[in-house]
């Protein structure tokens, strides 16, 4: 019992994350943002954003350095944060996504307290259906594809249009396919 209400925190303060950083990242409604000519600054959401929540790891600055390396060295070009009781991975252009090597540099990590909990991944894309009818997400301007389903509560958008989806992975604790369990899907990309 006291696993799934550590679980139910977990996913409640990553959900929560990810909002915070959406809405602090999405432009102001009042006024239209305004860029410096010249500046690289982003004016949207990042293209992708994984989410890693973990128990134990925490306990000295060197096992933070570790689980750092760990991921960064897995995510192939993407920003590693770790604070808290979380790993974010943040890609802040398109590219292909690795999400398997990423979950698996954690999970199969030899540090003597860490676990990892759950894994949360936000991007921009396409949900559409493959040839045998079930639910894809294809991640824009990459092509890479993701075996979906919706929780309970999300309605599917009209297939074709660009949405921002933040999902549940499932299967990463198993050798099979990831899946992503939508949670929110946004709208436009």
């Amino acid at each position: 019992m006291r696993a799934r209400q550590y679980r139910r925190s977990i996913l409640a303060s990553l959900a929560a994350a990810i909002v915070l950083g959406a809405v602090a990242a999405a432009p102001s409604l009042a006024a239209p943002a305004k860029q410096e000519p010249g500046s690289t600054a982003p004016t949207s959401a990042p293209f992708g954003r994984g989410y890693l929540a973990r128990r134990g790891g925490t306990s000295c600055s060197h096992c933070q350095t570790t689980i750092r390396q760990m991921t960064k060295g897995s995510a192939k070009g993407g920003e590693t944060r770790v604070s808290g009781d979380q790993v974010e991975v943040l890609y802040t252009k398109p590219r292909v996504v690795p999400l398997r090597n990423v979950i698996r540099s954690l999970a199969d990590n030899r540090l003597h307290d860490l676990s990892l909990v759950d894994v949360l991944f936000e991007a921009r894309g396409v949900i559409g259906a493959s040839a045998d009818g079930a639910l894809t997400f294809t991640l824009g301007e990459t092509g890479q594809v993701f075996p979906m389903s919706l929780a309970g509560h999300v309605k599917n958008p009209p297939s074709g249009r660009p949405v921002r989806v933040i999902a549940l992975v499932e299967g990463w604790r198993k050798k099979g396919e990831l899946t992503l369990v939508a949670r929110e899907v946004q709208p436009g990309a």
